[in-house]
């Protein structure tokens, strides 16, 4: 009977010695992967580009806050049937600030409410333009060098509100 007594004694704590042994590797490893992680973290290899380019984004968007209506020239077309629509925007987009270069006519079907074509340079400018418009428009890049903007009316355009103007030129008239 001592014998079997021995023997588990001994079977016992063989498994307890592979256990501590296992749980101190399991923990050296942990802590060697955190090491790791951490190193790579520091280092910029995980993790820091992503916050890095939010941060420079940020900085960059407060530092710059874009083009000036008035400094972003459109030239705008009309791809529908309807005659003058093209002489209207601009009277809108003119009232909005934006510079007016030209109007004209194209020959291309817009099925949406417009596009407003830009070159790589351009490309605020458009942003600013669509936002400035109470219609949502398709920004399409080209490859012309300079920053001037076409807007190109579509079938679903709509007119722009009518400038404030009208209303001065009635009190103008009273008075």
């Amino acid at each position: 009977m001592g014998y079997v007594r021995t023997a588990g004694m001994s079977t016992a704590a063989r498994r307890s010695r592979r256990r501590a042994a296992l749980v101190i590797t399991a923990v050296l490893v942990a802590l060697l992967v955190a090491l790791l992680v951490a190193m790579a973290y520091v280092r910029g290899w995980v993790g820091s580009e992503d916050e890095g380019s939010d941060d420079a984004t940020t900085a960059t968007a407060t530092q710059a806050p874009g083009p000036d209506p008035a400094d972003v020239v459109v030239n705008i077309f009309n791809a529908t049937d309807r005659a003058g629509l093209a002489g209207r925007a601009s009277e809108g987009v003119g009232a909005l600030d934006f510079t007016v270069d030209g109007v004209g006519n194209s020959s291309e079907a817009i099925e949406g409410a417009g596009r407003i074509v830009h070159g790589p340079t351009g490309l605020e400018g458009a942003e600013l333009l669509a936002e400035s418009l109470p219609q949502d428009v398709e920004l399409v890049q080209d490859e012309r060098e300079d920053e001037t903007l076409d807007l190109v009316l579509g079938n679903a355009w709509e007119d722009l509100p009518t400038p404030e103007g009208d209303g001065e030129g009635d009190a103008e008239g009273d008075g």
